[in-house]
Formats: structure tokens, sequence, C-alpha cells
């Protein structure tokens, strides 16, 4: 690996072994600079018999960490590897596991505060206020949507709950995407791209409300949570911590 720039294949489940290097390390600049992940220590053994530790070696040693399958709850290189890929290799892997389980959206804090520069760098937008920087990346989903199909305009909003007791006071969408679909014979449209939206948008508000219109013409409005918004085709990626569309299936009947 000295030759080349590292990868996601170099992504590997750690070992007991890699744990015990990980925190010599981790030990030593932290007595060096009182910076790093050291008081963290206490994460790394739960992470290790749940399999939510990864890492890198090179010449046999472990220089660089992540904690968390999908998300990094913590990722790290060791300071003399630093700005050599490692932590890009680390997030590649973890996005290659997230599209593989279908997982939707990457959380981050951002500790130091000055890692943020390396998250947007890789895709990631801030979504919080005050001392604590969180970062979100959502994976998006192409189709290729067959040419012989006719095209119609879907628009997608999302609402807090409130949108649905509220009879004077007018609420904003949180979001709206709009979107082209294929019409299916059978009534249902193929997005040509997937729609996605965190479940927490609302969650302060509430239930994240959802609202379809098919060429103009309303095929859902009420919660993402509901069976009514399922059987519209709202999905609900748990994992992720999310709800999405590929599909929106024709009303029954």
């Amino acid at each position: 690996m000295k030759d080349r720039l590292p990868t996601a294949d170099d992504v590997v489940l750690g070992t007991k072994a890699d744990l015990d290097q990980v925190l010599g390390w981790l030990e030593r600049e932290y007595e060096e600079d009182g910076e790093g992940f050291w008081c963290n220590r206490n994460l790394f053994p739960k992470a290790l018999d749940d399999e939510d530790f990864y890492v890198i070696r090179q010449g046999g040693e472990a220089i660089a960490f992540q904690l968390g399958h999908y998300s990094p709850d913590i990722a790290n290189v060791r300071k003399d590897k630093q700005r050599q890929g490692f932590g890009t290799a680390l997030l590649n892997a973890a996005i290659a596991r997230a599209r593989r389980d279908n997982v939707n959206i990457l959380d981050v804090e951002c500790a130091p505060r000055t890692s943020l520069t390396f998250w947007e760098k890789h895709g990631f937008e801030r979504y919080t206020d005050g001392p604590r920087i969180k970062a979100r990346r959502i994976l998006q989903r192409e189709a290729e949507l067959p040419s012989e199909l006719p095209r119609v305009p879907i628009r997608i909003e999302f609402y807090p709950e409130r949108v649905i007791y509220s009879r004077d006071e007018q609420v904003e969408p949180i979001a709206i995407q709009e979107v082209s679909g294929a019409r299916l014979d059978d009534g249902a449209v193929i997005l040509e791209r997937r729609v996605i939206c965190s479940d927490d948008t609302g969650r302060n508000n509430g239930d994240l409300v959802i609202k379809i219109e098919v060429d103009g013409e309303e095929r859902y409005f009420g919660k993402a949570k509901y069976d009514d918004a399922e059987a519209a085709g709202v999905e609900r990626d748990w994992k992720g911590g999310a709800f999405y569309l590929d599909v929106i299936e024709p009303l029954e009947g």
C-alpha cells in the first residue's frame, strides 16, 4: 500500500490485536498533546464485539479505524499517516456498506470541529447550529426509466405534524422535491431518482407528514409512518433514519 493510495478495499473488520494497536497509539497521542479519542476508549470493546470496528493496516499494523457500521461514530487516522487518503478510504467503505444494505443517510458529529472541512469535501452538509456540529450526506440513487413509457411530473412535499391539525395556520413545507416519473400500464410510477427525507426532519414537531402529487393530482397526504403511506409507495429505512420512495403505487380500485 505504500506505493498507492488506499481504497475502500483496504478496510477490514478489526481484531483484538488491531484494537490493542489502536488504543496504544491513541494513548501515546493523548499523552503528547492532550488530544484525540483516548477518552472514548471504553467504546472500543463493544464495537469490536458488535463487528462495528473497522481498520486499515499498513505493514501489519492498524493505522486508521472507524467505529460504526455505516455512519462513523468515531473515525481517526494515526497522526503520522494523516493526509494520505486513509480517512477517505474509511468513508468510501462505509458508503459502500450503506449502499449495499439500502441505507440512505449518513450522519456525523464533527469532533474536532475543524473536521467539518473533511466531511464537506466528501458531500456532507452541516444541519445544526450551536457548538455541536453535525453533518449529513444523503446517498442518492438514480433509476434508468424505460424510454417508451410516458413521463409524468411528481411533486413530493414534507411537513411537520401540525399541518394535519391546523385549520387557519399556513404551514410551510419543510422540503419539496420535484422529479419526473415513468407511468406503467397499471398506473404505478417509477421515479427517475429516489426521493429521501430524514425521519428526524419532523421529529421536533411530531411525526413527519408527506404529500404526494402525481401529475397535479394528490395521491397521499398524511403521516409517513402510516400503512396508507406504505401502500402509496413510501418505504422506511430504519438503519439510516429516513423515509424514501422509488415507486408511487396506484390507488387500489
